[in-house]
């Protein structure tokens, strides 16, 4: 009888060494993949991915939009873009200003988001977005968001007083044919950063 909960013993501790490794391991290959480049196609500071909340999106695509991208809808749908960094290559930080200057882009419904980590930045204004239908444009058009943790004039997010990575995040619903068709190279908004604290 002693042998058998010996065997028994061992049995266990190799399925739980095998579960840890495993689960280990696809913890890990995630968090390359989350690090990595986010999407496949560059447009400036902005990076996507038709794969992300497509049928044809592989195992790694799929637990990165479990994980961080909740409810991804079809490409036709929406199109994604993500940025870490400014439009000079810099990561984006909590701890600085930065200026988004750009246009309506070709779809239906679109919007600008930051994040940290992931997040909402907690704020008393409860500000995180800015769309197309709540963003002050000048005459030509053109709109200016301002991110910075002290209050600013016109269209402001707010970033909070804590230090950590920001994320962008550029919706674009229902967008246009043309869109699909060039999405490295149509006109995307610029993230200047304006200085440090």
């Amino acid at each position: 009888m002693k042998h058998v909960f010996k065997y028994i013993g061992k049995g266990l501790l190799i399925i739980i060494v095998a579960f840890v490794l495993g689960l280990g391991s696809l913890v890990a290959a995630i968090y390359i993949q989350e690090k990595g480049p986010w999407g496949k196609l560059r447009n400036g500071p902005w990076e996507t991915n038709l794969d992300t909340g497509s049928a044809e999106a592989g195992p790694y695509t799929r637990a990165k939009v479990a994980l961080f991208g909740t409810l991804a809808l079809d490409p036709s749908e929406v199109v994604y873009y993500i940025a870490f960094n400014d439009s000079k290559g810099q990561p984006l930080d909590c701890e600085c200003n930065y200026r988004l200057e750009g246009e309506d882009p070709g779809a239906r419904w679109w919007s600008v988001t930051v994040y940290k980590d992931f997040h909402f930045i907690p704020n008393d204004r409860k500000r995180y977005s800015y769309s197309k239908t709540n963003i002050v444009r000048d005459k030509d058009g053109r709109w200016i968001v301002k991110l910075s943790s002290k209050p600013q004039e016109g269209n402001w997010i707010p970033l909070g007083d804590g230090e950590g990575k920001l994320i962008l995040a550029l919706r674009l619903y229902n967008p246009d044919p043309s869109v699909i068709e060039n999405l490295d190279s149509i006109d995307l908004p610029s993230i200047i950063r304006e200085g440090c604290r």
